[in-house]
């Protein structure tokens, strides 16, 4: 009985011979798409690493910015919100539930979590209101009375 060589796979040729620089650079190109990920974000936040982060829309009219936030799980008691002067820093909470403590696969995430915006205009601090409903959070930022968009009537020469 003869034995052969192992066969390579079809549409492969003969093996590759390692080459450390070549390992390298894929490993230095797997790092750079992970950075990339966690960049796109918008504001840097490392939630793509570790822990996580509620997905946010920020919207600004003409009056006020709303932040919306999805937190589904986390109770109002759970969620702090700091407003100074213009950074919005949304901090939370969402514990690991008992029965998820014996369950089979757990994919939605659990443990604090942290944002911060950058408010291209002042707000008004004292104004500020926020209310939970249904596992969505919506922050009203008033502008403050100076920073309000306002129009004029230039004349041109």
């Amino acid at each position: 009985m003869t034995v052969r060589p192992p066969r390579a796979p079809r549409g492969e040729g003969a093996p590759v011979p390692w080459d450390p620089i070549r390992d390298l650079m894929a490993l230095k190109d797997r790092m750079n798409r992970l950075l990339e990920s966690v960049l796109r974000k918008g504001d840097g936040s490392p939630e793509g690493l570790w822990g996580w982060g509620p997905p946010v829309d920020l919207r600004e009219d003409r009056e006020a910015f709303l932040l919306t936030a999805e937190v589904p799980g986390v109770r109002r008691e759970d969620i702090m919100i700091r407003v100074e002067g213009g950074i919005v820093t949304l901090e939370g909470r969402r514990p690991l539930d008992r029965e998820a403590r014996s369950a089979l696969r757990i994919e939605r995430p659990y443990g604090t979590f942290t944002r911060t915006f950058h408010l291209p205009a002042p707000v008004d601090e004292s104004k500020v209101t926020a209310r939970l409903h249904l596992g969505v959070l919506e922050v009203f930022l008033p502008k403050s009375a100076g920073a309000r968009a306002s129009s004029i009537k230039v004349q041109v020469q």
